[in-house]
């Protein structure tokens, strides 16, 4: 009997690991929705709201482009008109001279009718419209920077809370593990007490280690139900809906170089392109503001039918047509200050962007470096809780032999198997930071696969 239970105590722990890491599921997990870090990411990307909201920006800033392009167009417009005056409006009438007779020279048109068809084409805007147009771009493509940027967010999100829901699986898993087996070592403390050959406070001790179980059980299941919301939230499912990692976290064979991972970090991070093309606008934007004091020159052009024509004095009964070309020039000479005001924003603004890029790459480097270092430790940290697992697996082990042979005591048994859960829980963590700080790498490089 004490070999079956020895046997049963050594294969249920690589069961529990099986069963954390996604390869066996208990009959009530069979269920469960089982999701690869990708997968998840996926979900994310096509339900995130973050995500909608960038895109809906970026694309109303492609619009302003749109917008500011068009001000350097030709403008086309068309109107019509009716007017119907009052009857009580003489004519034109005069009398010859020597002679009492009136004679009626123009009568007036009560119903006026009017179509015409105006275009407008800037000429010399000094740079106005160029400017704004060259501004806007800039701003389009630092808004679709930031999508990508928040994709990289909401990518590393979504696998850190992977990973994290990964670690509390394990970790109940362990505990459950846990239980079936102080219950095995208070059967044997029965056992033995019926012998003669244990104290009753060895069964105590032992029941209230279980005690203590059930709890951390209590708040494992607690933290498996909270990851799972939060992973749920970030791809889009329903809160309750019961999904289950179904990669194992693992140790890589290697991991990015420093030096690469900087120069690749500096050059392909969305946020400092994106602040880059900030820079750009903000200096269009202030040559733009700077020709708002020059003049400005349009070709104008109209053709008119209509009746009556004002262009012809008689036969206003008549429908005419005419058309007119010119140029029109418009200065604001004094606003009240409205121009200096606007340009000495716009060079504000230009003055403060440029100084925030070089700290944002510095911060930028210190966080590569400090992320890699996070990696770096997370691994050597793994590996290390790897150890401390089968080191522990064995003592439980050796430990447990010995007390069914009489040569241990009860609360040694006891504490190995403590050290035991720990340890793994430790071993599930560390891999799970692991994986995280690998994520945070692909984030910081602005990456989603």
């Amino acid at each position: 009997m004490g070999i079956m239970k020895r046997a049963a105590g050594r294969a249920r722990p690589v069961l529990v690991w099986a069963a954390a890491l996604g390869f066996a599921w208990p009959v009530a997990a069979q269920e469960a929705r089982q999701l690869s870090p990708d997968e998840s990411v996926r979900l994310g990307l096509e339900h995130h709201p973050r995500l909608r909201a960038a895109r809906a920006d970026a694309a109303g800033a492609r619009a302003l482009w749109r917008a500011a392009r068009a001000a350097g167009l030709p403008s086309l417009g068309t109107q019509a008109n009716y007017l119907r005056l009052s009857g009580n409006i003489p004519d034109i009438e005069f009398t010859l001279p020597g002679s009492d007779s009136t004679f009626t020279f123009q009568g007036v048109e009560l119903n006026r009718y009017s179509a015409e068809l105006t275009i407008a084409q800037p000429l010399f805007t000094f740079g106005r419209v160029a400017n704004r147009t060259r501004a806007a771009a800039r701003t389009a493509d630092a808004a679709e920077l930031a999508v990508e940027q928040e994709r990289a967010d909401v990518a590393f999100e979504i696998r850190r809370a992977y990973w994290q829901l990964q670690s509390a699986l394990a970790l109940q898993a362990s505990l459950a593990t846990a239980l079936q087996q102080v219950d095995e070592h208070a059967r044997d403390v029965r056992d033995r007490l019926a012998e003669g050959t244990a104290l009753n406070r060895d069964l105590l001790v032992a029941q209230s280690r279980r005690s203590a179980v059930l709890l951390e059980q209590v708040e494992a299941d607690n933290g498996v139900r909270v990851a799972q919301l939060e992973l749920n939230r970030l791809i889009g499912l329903p809160l309750d809906s019961d999904v289950r990692p179904g990669v194992a976290a693992a140790l890589a064979e290697s991991d990015p170089a420093l030096d690469a991972l900087a120069a690749t970090a500096l050059e392909r991070r969305p946020a400092l392109r994106a602040l880059a093309q900030q820079v750009l606008a903000l200096e269009a934007e202030r040559r733009a503001a700077r020709g708002e004091r020059l003049p400005r020159i349009d070709l104008t052009g109209r053709y008119q039918y209509s009746r009556p024509n004002p262009y012809f004095f008689v036969e206003q009964d008549r429908f005419r047509r005419t058309w007119e070309l010119g140029l029109t020039g418009q200065w604001s000479i004094w606003e009240g200050g409205r121009q200096s005001a606007l340009a000495a924003d716009a060079r504000a603004r230009l003055a403060a962007a440029p100084a925030r890029l070089p700290d944002a790459r510095a911060q930028a480097a210190v966080e590569v470096a400090r992320q890699q270092l996070e990696v770096r430790r997370a691994r050597a940290a793994a590996a290390a809780a790897e150890t401390h697992v089968r080191e522990a697996e064995e003592s439980f082990r050796v430990l447990r032999q010995q007390y069914q042979e009489g040569a241990a005591l009860s609360l040694e048994v006891l504490d190995a198997e403590q050290e035991f859960r720990r340890a793994q829980a430790r071993h599930a963590a560390a891999l799970a930071d692991y994986e995280i700080a690998r994520a945070a790498v692909r984030r910081l490089v602005g990456e989603v696969w």
